[in-house]
């Protein structure tokens, strides 16, 4: 658990093996969302990452997160309830909304092509629809996009809601899903 990490003795085998194995989640937030690096924490001094990263796992490993594609969603909810809420923007909320669409759109092996995630309104107000498409040939890439419909959805019951689309026609709701853990 990243809360002991510093226990183990810096430079010991058992601390090297942690943080080896920790770095790739680190990456794999900070270099798709740099604007994290950004905020500034409680005392005014700029993120080294660590200030966000070692409370969000810790707040992963209590609620048995999976780092599938939810990862980024999970660390906006976690953000939402943290001392940096104030200081997160909807750019960089959207950045970790679209990281989350990209990221399943390279990974879902399931005959949807497309994935809508919704955000609640209550939430600090609501952000466009964030679409992400599969890739629809080898040659191209998965797409990501923001939608703002005429009518819109009813909120999501969580913070986030999503559901999956096998047409790139968005005509048919079928209702939101929570985050899965």
């Amino acid at each position: 658990m990243p809360a002991r990490h510093d226990e183990l003795g810096v430079g010991s085998r058992a601390w090297v093996r942690v943080d080896t194995s920790l770095r790739i989640y680190w990456h794999t937030l900070f270099d798709i969302c740099p604007g994290l690096l950004r905020l500034e924490g409680e005392d005014g001094q700029l993120s080294d990452g660590m200030s966000i990263f070692r409370p969000f796992m810790a707040f992963a490993a209590e609620r048995g997160l999976s780092f599938d594609w939810t990862y980024y969603l999970w660390v906006d909810v976690w953000l939402q309830g943290s001392g940096f809420r104030d200081r997160v923007d909807d750019d960089l909320r959207l950045t970790l909304i679209g990281a989350a669409a990209a990221r399943w759109a390279v990974t879902d092996r399931s005959p949807a092509v497309g994935l809508v995630i919704g955000t609640r309104s209550a939430d600090r107000g609501a952000l466009p629809l964030v679409v992400g498409w599969k890739p629809a040939d080898l040659e191209s890439g998965r797409e990501i996009e923001t939608l703002e419909l005429e009518d819109p959805l009813p909120d999501p019951a969580t913070p986030f809601g999503w559901f999956t689309t096998t047409s790139r026609s968005l005509d048919h709701f079928p209702g939101w899903r929570d985050l899965p853990l």
